[in-house]
């Protein structure tokens, strides 16, 4: 938690609504396919089905 500048409130960073999916983790899952789309439900939720926790996809910006 931590307290916002815009509006003085307490707040989650990863609870925010950014322009872009972002997250803060401490380790990423990554998979090199240029012409890949965005995993699909049934993807996502395979994947945090096998690492036994919930999972959020981000694409990378560079």
């Amino acid at each position: 938690m931590v307290t916002v500048p815009c509006c003085d409130v307490e707040a989650s960073l990863n609870e925010l609504v950014y322009d872009w999916p972002m997250g803060f983790t401490r380790f990423r899952i990554e998979v090199l396919y240029p012409n890949r789309a965005w995993l699909t439900d049934g993807e996502l939720a395979s994947l945090a089905g096998a690492l036994e926790h919930p999972l959020r996809q981000i694409l990378i910006h560079i």
